[in-house]
């Protein structure tokens, strides 16, 4: 069953005032440590980071992956599919793992724009790199937050209305970006992102970024280890900038850009009028965000 402390945590927060769209601060905490109170219900700790999530604060969790996970995440993903075509599936019965190449004029086609190599799974097939176990160990622990029974979802297929996803993205250099935008709090009130590079050594550039209350840029990648994970409440405007500006994109190498680990709880494409990631009114014309393409 949900927990009824923690969904009456959000409940009242988001009764009272509007949700949040722009990033107020950036903290730092260690994930085993806000796992251990979570899990514990510590009252006091939960009352004030809902409080803090729903004020527009952003959460870089320390150590969740391990730094090898993350790595040969990646080229586990790559390997599996560099020999496949890319292909497209709409989240629907019986959908199947696949890839997509998503070049700056396929990327045009989609709610908010982007360019960026993904590679899809859903916990309804084989799970060719026994990757769910280990991301749910922690995704519960991010739905337990969200007032969510640890759970949620985790049997649904399309179906049911709303699933599960595990996305791994490399976004490559000079031409991969996801523009600025908004995700549905819905059916998941935080993004969830797992970090798989790390800039100075994986890739230079601005990468990930929010937006606050000022409408500027925060960066961020400097602060973020591979291995860590960021969470916020899914309305704050966020995007991926190009990384290695310089650099030549190379679709073909593993090693190539920046890397991203995305899970979240997608209404599916059996739901009619379903809520999607939107991109946002505003334009923030600093070239840090589309050197290349604008």
């Amino acid at each position: 069953m949900t927990n009824n402390f923690i969904q009456n945590c959000w409940k009242n927060l988001e009764k009272n005032s509007s949700i949040p769209t722009k990033l107020n601060n950036v903290l730092i905490l260690d994930f085993n440590e806000a796992k251990k109170k979570i899990l514990e219900e510590d009252q006091d700790f939960i009352k004030k980071i809902t409080k803090s999530l729903f004020e527009g604060n952003f959460y870089i969790l320390k150590k969740a992956f391990s730094k090898e996970f993350m790595i040969n995440l990646r080229k586990k993903s790559f390997e599996l599919y560099k020999s496949k075509p890319s292909e497209f599936h709409k989240m629907l019965e019986g959908a199947p793992d696949f890839h997509r190449v998503i070049d700056i004029e396929i990327g045009k086609k989609y709610a908010i724009k982007m360019c960026k190599h993904s590679f899809y799974f859903y916990p309804w097939n084989k799970d060719p790199l026994k990757i769910f176990e280990p991301i749910y160990e922690r995704w519960r622990i991010v739905k337990k937050l969200m007032g969510l029974d640890e759970r949620e979802y985790e049997s649904n297929t399309p179906k049911d209305g709303v699933v599960d996803r595990i996305q791994v993205v490399q976004y490559p250099s000079k031409v991969g970006y996801l523009e600025p935008h908004t995700d549905p709090h819905q059916h998941q009130r935080l993004f969830f992102s797992g970090y798989m590079s790390k800039q100075g050594e994986d890739f230079e550039g601005l990468g990930f970024y929010l937006i606050d209350k000022n409408n500027e840029i925060v960066e961020v990648e400097h602060q973020i280890e591979t291995g860590d994970v960021g969470i916020g409440y899914s309305t704050i405007y966020h995007g991926v900038a190009p990384v290695n500006t310089n650099k030549t994109p190379d679709w073909e190498n593993g090693e190539d850009g920046r890397w991203f680990l995305s899970m979240f709880s997608n209404a599916s494409d059996e739901v009619k009028s379903r809520v999607t990631s939107a991109s946002i009114k505003e334009k923030f014309l600093d070239k840090r965000l589309y050197p290349n393409f604008e």
